[in-house]
């Protein structure tokens, strides 16, 4: 069971903050490693973000010392706070949280990943800032795959569409596009998610045989905290995981 963080003095000292930062990234690597067993998959293919918003620096350094590697951070002024801070330990930083055209400029340089393109604007954007800084960065486009009105990201049907204009019609020499990204409905189940990351699938494959390069569709983010082991299981190459390691966040609290 996922353990609630209200406040740092719960846990006496930040070596019990440690304790269960590495014990939850040994289970996550457990759980992840089995699901691979079950169906065949090499544990290797598998990347693991942790989600890190809200969270503070040490927390980060505690899991990098675990074994991870990889951050997700939804807001840019945190995670330029965060980086500045960790400077000194080399992490790959993802943004995965909604991206407006005109915060782009804070991408280049400061992340190597993006996992929320949801349009072509953003995309052309982010070429142009890349361009001007020299930076390059990778990225996945964001499906709205539950179709969510409250959801960001390009609709199942269009998805072909997006794919062809960035083959055929746009020249992106700075903006690397390397796959998909999903973030379904919240599971009241982990087999909720399993109908979901199966069309993600299903789509991916219409894709490539519609003509679209694999290079462009190599990587497949989906699943988190609560139904990352059903993922693993179909398909998923990177996987978004928050509570599982950090701990449960309490509503309207940041640990800042």
């Amino acid at each position: 069971m996922l353990e609630k963080l209200s406040s740092f003095q719960e846990f006496g000292a930040s070596e019990e903050v440690k304790r269960k930062i590495f014990d939850n990234i040994r289970r996550v690597k457990d759980e992840v490693f089995e699901s691979c067993v079950k169906v065949g998959r090499n544990p290797d293919e598998i990347k693991i973000v942790a989600v890190s918003k809200t969270f503070p620096s040490f927390f980060i350094r505690f899991a990098y010392e675990a074994g991870i590697d990889k951050f997700g951070e939804n807001y840019v002024q945190e995670a330029l706070r965060k980086k500045q801070e960790l400077q000194d330990i080399k992490i790959s930083w993802h943004f995965i949280g909604h991206l407006q055209s005109n915060k782009a400029k804070f991408i280049p340089g400061n992340f190597d990943f993006i996992h929320s393109v949801d349009s072509l604007e953003l995309l052309r954007e982010l070429e142009k800032r890349c361009e001007k800084s020299g930076a390059k960065i990778k990225a996945l486009v964001q499906v709205n795959i539950s179709e969510e009105k409250t959801k960001y990201g390009i609709h199942p049907d269009d998805v072909f569409r997006f794919f062809s204009e960035v083959q055929e019609k746009i020249n992106l020499l700075y903006v690397e596009v390397v796959g998909m990204m999903v973030i379904p409905s919240p599971p009241k189940d982990q087999e909720d998610s399993r109908k979901y990351f199966r069309k993600l699938m299903k789509i991916r494959e219409e894709c490539i045989k519609r003509g679209i390069s694999e290079t462009l569709l190599r990587e497949v983010s989906m699943g988190m905290s609560d139904d990352f082991k059903v993922a693993v299981e179909e398909g998923a190459t990177i996987l978004r995981i928050g509570r599982a390691i950090f701990f449960e966040r309490e509503k309207k609290k940041t640990y800042l």
